[in-house]
């Protein structure tokens, strides 16, 4: 089916993304953002567990020698045996894409495990508040630097909150002032973390959305907003590419806006642009939901026909070639176009498939113009 809206919403997406999307992105969006969030943590995942790792068996050394030794089994097994591996394994989780969400739940977890060893390292002590400090730096390290997103950041910082919260309230013996205290630099900590794990990721989404939209400004022309002729490259070798390995084939419809000199002419180029808008409207309008359509150059446009055989890309060229005869233009009235077409070889190059199309073009405008014709 040639519908407008089918066409309009995949052929859209060559046109840049408008800033107010930051914060409400479309499903679409929102995927390709994930998508790439996740490709710009696995490094910081990857580094940031390795370096917490080492810091930890770090850690146990020093345990050796300021440790009490009541309670230095029991450190060395949470800072050498338990957490170093797990960070190790997170770290080399990340390298395989099947393993990745399993990955961000146990990175998640890490640091309630963390949090929970520390209550059972300290809990023997006398004076537990030098140790407790560990605890503020956990729930900063959750937010700053893991390298999880805000929401899985946000609900491991909580349930170590809360299980810090109660198992100090309910089970160690502090000072009315220290549990106070203790509370308020838990919340800084849980504050100015979120705080800035929040307008991190929302630099993430404006690089994103400013990273898209200079990519779509490559590939797009900006009177028309088709593909430019840039992106018709990558568009066909990804074409021959997947004809050539699943045997299908596509179509190559070559446009050409009859008399478009004359327009200039008569009426100037601001009129002549407007028309080209006109047209390009019309041909995205014409579009299947798969197809893509590109400014070729001048008053030249050229569509790709996905899947499709002979007898089908001629059936939607003609379509297209009369829905231009009987449009009328704003400025200047009926106009007609000419279109060359032709379907992909088994031995075709991106060369060879447009000299096909642009004979094809030729030989209709030979033959009078408002016509197609098929090599």
């Amino acid at each position: 089916m040639n519908g407008e809206s089918d066409a309009m919403s995949d052929q859209q997406e060559s046109m840049p993304l408008p800033t107010n999307t930051i914060d409400h992105y479309d499903k679409e969006t929102q995927q390709k953002f994930n998508e790439w969030m996740a490709a710009s943590k696995r490094t910081q995942i990857r580094a940031v567990t390795v370096l917490t790792g080492l810091l930890y068996i770090l850690s146990a050394q020093l345990d050796y020698y300021i440790a009490p030794k009541t309670i230095l089994p029991l450190m060395i097994s949470v800072h050498l045996y338990i957490l170093p591996p797990l960070l190790f394994l997170i770290s080399l989780m990340t390298f395989f894409p099947r393993l990745w969400n399993p990955a961000i739940v146990l990175l998640a977890l890490a640091p309630i495990g963390a949090a929970v060893g520390n209550l059972f390292i300290v809990y023997p002590l006398e004076d537990p508040s030098m140790r407790l400090t560990e605890i503020y730096l956990i729930i900063f390290w959750i937010f700053t630097v893991s390298g999880l997103r805000l929401w899985h950041a946000t609900l491991s910082a909580l349930m170590t909150f809360f299980i810090v919260f109660v198992a100090t309230y309910l089970y160690f013996q502090l000072s009315t002032e220290y549990f106070l205290m203790h509370c308020f630099w838990m919340s800084s900590a849980l504050s100015f973390g979120f705080l800035a794990a929040y307008l991190l990721e929302k630099t993430y989404k404006t690089v994103f959305i400013h990273q898209k939209q200079l990519e779509q400004l490559a590939v797009t022309d900006n009177l028309t907003g088709l593909y430019n002729r840039s992106k018709l490259n990558e568009l066909l070798q990804d074409e021959l590419y997947r004809s050539h390995r699943y045997k299908s084939s596509f179509g190559i419809v070559l446009i050409d806006f009859d008399y478009f000199k004359n327009i200039n002419d008569t009426y100037g180029h601001q009129v002549g642009d407007e028309a080209l808008g006109e047209i390009a409207k019309l041909i995205t309008g014409h579009l299947r939901a798969t197809d893509k359509a590109v400014r070729w150059g001048g008053e030249e446009f050229i569509i790709v026909y996905l899947n499709t055989d002979r007898n089908e890309v001629l059936k939607l060229a003609e379509e297209l070639r009369q829905k231009i005869e009987r449009h009328v233009f704003k400025s200047v009235g009926p106009q007609t176009a000419s279109l060359g077409v032709t379907i992909y070889h088994d031995d075709d190059t991106i060369d060879n498939i447009i000299q096909r199309a642009d004979k094809a073009l030729y030989l209709a405008k030979e033959k009078g113009r408002n016509r197609i014709e098929f090599l």
